[in-house]
């Protein structure tokens, strides 16, 4: 039996802010899987194997059916994290969160002046209030900072904040040119991304805080300490709040749709489709990609940062310093 190793899962794009930046707000139109579609997805996970699943959104604490959900998935021992903005955590959240084992990323941007500009005015205080109040009873605790043309300078200063709450990680996640990005268009060139990076790096080796990169394959040429991964090794696999399996959850190719199918059946539909077979072997990527060092678990970097950008799936992902030199 062939299985998703893990499963990002945009559980709605409901949410009580309206960031920047959010790539979900395309999907708000979509009519969401009902309570029933979704307790039975968490069964399937379950009773599958899959090892990991993480829950997105829009703001996922906010929504009614979460909380049945997430216990499903405790109750079939499938580890799992969320992606929370953190400024709805009330006491009995951190109650489901801390019975549930779940693994917390709350969003902070910047200091407060940037993360209110890019977040909503009063979202800073309410974060942070969501931080103390997790930081008591959660143990796995990461932060997550998008880096846009808004704060690339100054999210360096988010390594303090992170490490003010003793986090396990401070990750830095680049805005994708998809959903509201597209109108206000905040995403970053590959120097503000590189001059974020680097200065974060410098900041987290102060204390001794553990990086991620993620959504930046090509990690490894800039510090081998960060911690990244292979995305078109495609062994996972995202679903949308509708239940549509994609290529990736910034990108609107739908491959399947997880309704009235189980997860053992739509990953071998989407293991065996020709864009994801593209993807992860790709025909043909630029010469700077094939030379490179890292080129056979790179396989061009970012798919879909080189689809939306250069509308080629294969172009090279265009925030690699190595190719985005070569155009």
């Amino acid at each position: 039996m062939v299985k998703p190793e893990y499963i990002v899962w945009v559980f709605t794009a409901k949410c009580n802010l309206n960031c920047l930046h959010c790539y979900t707000y395309r999907f708000r139109s979509l009519r969401e899987l009902s309570l029933h579609d979704k307790l039975r997805v968490a069964r399937d996970i379950g009773e599958t194997g899959v090892d990991y699943v993480n829950l997105t959104g829009g703001e996922p604490l906010i929504h009614p059916h979460f909380s049945q959900v997430l216990k499903e998935l405790h109750d079939h021992g499938v580890e799992k994290s969320i992606v929370t903005n953190a400024t709805v955590i009330r006491d009995d959240i951190v109650d489901l969160l801390y019975k549930t084992e779940t693994y917390v990323f709350a969003t902070i941007e910047g200091p407060r002046e940037v993360h209110d500009k890019i977040r909503g005015a009063g979202s800073y205080d309410l974060a942070i209030r969501g931080l103390r109040i997790l930081r008591e009873r959660i143990s796995g605790l990461g932060v997550v900072a998008t880096v846009n043309k808004l704060n690339y300078n100054v999210v360096y200063k988010v390594v303090d904040i992170a490490a003010g709450f003793d986090v396990d990680e401070l990750a830095l996640l680049p805005v994708m040119p998809s959903g509201r990005a597209l109108e206000t268009r905040v995403y970053v060139s590959t120097r503000e991304y590189l001059e974020a990076i680097e200065n974060t790096w410098v900041r987290t080796r102060e204390y001794g805080l553990k990086l991620a990169a993620w959504c930046t394959p090509w990690a490894p040429l800039l510090r081998k300490d960060i911690g990244f991964w292979f995305c078109r090794e495609m062994s996972g696999m995202d679903i949308d709040p509708e239940g549509n399996v994609l290529l990736c959850d910034v990108l609107d190719f739908r491959i399947t749709s997880i309704r009235n199918k189980s997860i053992v059946e739509v990953f071998n539909e989407f293991r065996n489709h020709p864009l994801v077979k593209e993807v992860r072997s790709p025909p043909k990527l630029p010469e700077t990609c094939l030379k490179c060092s890292i080129s056979t678990g790179c396989r061009g970097g970012c798919f879909a940062r080189a689809y939306m950008l250069k509308n080629n799936l294969n172009a090279g992902d265009p925030l690699c310093p190595r190719v985005s030199s070569s155009f």
